[in-house]
């Protein structure tokens, strides 16, 4: 049962906002929206914060303005840096403003897929006090037609857009996904926040490990969806391959020197998807050896047979990573040429970032991984 609505704000929505022009007036209009059954005011359950990371573009004026459309609403608050200093280290000073005992973050390329969504997870939130983070339940974007890159995304990287069909309100998971995710205060407090070496990739594995060993629940709630978008940074393949790059680079920092998070990456409290996606990072790094092959036979003229099969192989072990994705999110025939011709750039920008990522773990760098 849930509880009872208390007249006092509960939640703050914290939004992170970099290169955010496009997307401000979806956010700003999808949290207008947000509603809790049993309090007609917005104001007496929610506040939210706008950080802008020292964006380059207008994004400062075009909040302003949506907030001025919305007259000014004084639960809702905006914290501006100067400097970009990235994900983790604006996510850690903007929790450190939050007034309320629950926070919910949410990334530009999110938007709420439902009115209640916030309010569902302070519920949720408040029902079960060992639970410290939940995440919600991507879905594929409705109503609007898909972008390249968009589909790109959701499929070449596994995107959790399939839903736990056990029925249950809550079900374990490896790590929150890091979009449109709600926490405990007090159990981010205990976890010590983000590490801030993970400037914009990984940070929320790092983290799910250090909550469950601080005794905190990571879980996701199936029924509160969300939709993804790709954010200016990934909007274009060039894009997508460097943060396939980015990728690389901090799983070895993430898998070797934070080892507690492997079983929410890859072991059994990871989930279905969360493993595929452990295998999919294998295949990469199996496809660039497969690469190499081929180019080495071709340019020793090698019968067709070695380098073919190889590569007819290859083709069949992504296939059966891709399928079900690719049967959610629907390509036209050019789309599929592209989608299949794009993946070597992919796999090439993940290994080598990765290859960057051990050394710098070999070396023990101790900047952040960017």
């Amino acid at each position: 049962m849930s509880a009872e609505p208390r007249d006092e704000p509960r939640i703050t929505v914290v939004y992170l906002l970099y290169n955010a022009s496009a997307s401000v007036p979806g956010l700003v209009d999808a949290l207008s929206r947000q509603r809790r059954p049993g309090l007609p005011e917005q104001s007496q359950w929610l506040e939210a914060l706008f950080v802008d990371d020292g964006s380059p573009d207008d994004t400062a004026a075009v909040l302003d303005s949506r907030l001025e459309a919305l007259g000014r609403p004084p639960h809702y608050r905006v914290h501006a840096r100067p400097l970009n200093v990235g994900l983790s280290r604006s996510l850690n000073e903007a929790l450190s403003l939050v007034r309320t005992p629950y926070v919910l973050t949410c990334h530009l390329d999110c938007l709420f897929g439902r009115d209640d969504y916030v309010a569902g997870m302070l519920d949720l939130l408040e029902r079960h006090p060992r639970v410290g983070a939940i995440t919600g339940q991507a879905a594929v974007p409705t109503g609007r037609s898909i972008s390249f890159p968009e589909k790109l995304n959701l499929v070449s990287n596994l995107m959790d857009i399939f839903p736990d069909e056990s029925g249950a309100e809550l079900v374990p998971v490896g790590f929150a996904e890091g979009r449109c995710d709600a926490f405990r205060l007090e159990a981010l407090r205990t976890a010590g926040f983000y590490d801030t070496r993970l400037r914009t990739a990984g940070e929320d594995q790092v983290l799910a490990a250090r909550l469950r060993d601080g005794g905190w629940e990571v879980c996701q709630a199936p029924r509160l969806t969300y939709h993804l978008s790709v954010s200016g940074e990934q909007d274009t393949v060039a894009r997508l391959a460097a943060h396939q790059r980015l990728f690389g680079r901090a799983h070895p920092y993430i898998l070797l020197v934070h080892r507690a998070s492997r079983d929410g990456v890859a072991g059994m409290r990871a989930g279905v998807n969360r493993r595929r996606r452990a295998l999919l990072r294998l295949s990469q790094i199996a496809s660039c050896a497969v690469y190499l092959f081929a180019t080495v036979a071709l340019l020793a003229r090698l019968p067709a047979w070695t380098w073919g099969g190889a590569l007819a192989a290859l083709a069949g072990v992504k296939l059966a990573l891709f399928a079900r994705h690719l049967a959610a999110v629907p390509m036209s025939p050019v789309e599929l040429v592209r989608f299949a011709l794009v993946q070597p750039r992919l796999d090439c920008a993940y290994v080598t970032g990765l290859v960057q990522g051990l050394w710098g773990v070999a070396l023990r760098r101790g900047g952040p991984i960017r």
